[in-house]
């Protein structure tokens, strides 16, 4: 796989902070605030009122519940982003009806939004893993980067990123989510491991197979990547969702980066890279960074 081109170091302008007012955004707001501050870029915090909200009521009564959830919405919005503003951060709310989805991606090309920031819920069962109804459409249709903050969170958005994991399964998404990586590495210092997972055991020549993996991330890495700490390579085998997981512990990772396919990515098939993606992004300890296929054009 070809190495990664030296470009500039990605710039955040604007974060569009995703809300739906319930615990799990509460989470996510100070990881989107600190990333505004760091970058100095604007913060948009936005809602949008579902088609559920007014999907039972009488015709006669569609536009008295709208009004009353747009302006609980409104207050709300004004209420989180009141204090920052007194803090000197750029700000503005957005609050839109529709398709959660739909309007948040139409925010994401008016506003330019260069990341956006949910918060999830996590439910395991039955072998599945279910996120937020939210979170779940963005990562699965957003064209930026999708940072996501689960329930199992520990780390803090007031301590910075100190340590980060770009985990790759050698598809072209990958070199993407590596060039953010590399760009976060660089804006706060930190230190960055790529990680590969071979799902399973290796059986014949396991040493020649971990090797010729940690050369191919090894030559994905740009030639002076411009970084305080040398990134570290890392090749495992097993569970590959479970590896990466434990190795976000291991190393105390502030954020993981990773590629999704896009449309369809959380789609429950165990060969597919975009369930691993779905585990991660419930499970882990800290917030996760998704990279698909990202169609709007560069900020000159």
């Amino acid at each position: 796989m070809k190495a990664l081109e030296l470009k500039p170091q990605i710039t955040l302008k604007n974060v569009l902070f995703a809300t739906d007012f319930e615990v799990s955004a509460s989470r996510a707001l100070p990881f989107a605030v600190a990333l505004a501050n760091r970058y100095e870029a604007k913060l948009y915090a936005g809602h949008v009122i579902p088609l559920e909200a007014y999907a039972l009521a009488s015709p006669e009564l569609i536009d008295r519940v709208l009004k009353e959830a747009g302006d609980f919405a409104g207050y709300t919005l004004n209420q989180i982003i009141g204090s920052l503003r007194c803090r000197g951060l750029r700000c503005d709310v957005l609050l839109g009806e529709g398709n959660v989805a739909d309007v948040l991606e139409e925010w994401v090309q008016t506003y330019s939004a260069d990341l956006v920031v949910v918060g999830t819920i996590s439910r395991a069962g039955w072998g599945k893993v279910v996120l937020g109804s939210v979170a779940e459409e963005v990562i699965r249709e957003a064209t930026c980067p999708v940072l996501t903050v689960g329930p199992q969170v520990t780390t803090l958005a007031s301590a910075g990123v100190h340590s980060i994991i770009c985990a790759t399964d050698f598809s072209s998404v990958s070199l993407r989510a590596l060039e953010f990586a590399v760009s976060l590495a660089h804006e706060y210092k930190a230190h960055l491991t790529l990680v590969h997972v071979i799902e399973g055991s290796l059986r014949d020549s396991p040493r020649l197979a971990i090797q010729e993996d940690e050369n191919r991330l090894r030559d994905m890495l740009p030639p002076e990547p411009e970084l305080l700490y040398r990134p570290e390579v890392v090749v495992e085998t097993g569970a590959v969702a479970d590896r990466i997981l434990n190795l976000a512990a291991d190393l105390s990772a502030d954020v993981i980066v990773m590629g999704v396919r896009g449309a369809g990515a959380f789609a429950q098939t165990a060969s597919h890279f975009g369930s691993i993606a779905h585990r991660v992004v419930a499970l882990a300890p800290c917030p996760v960074v998704t990279v698909g296929n990202v169609q709007k054009a560069e900020d000159d």
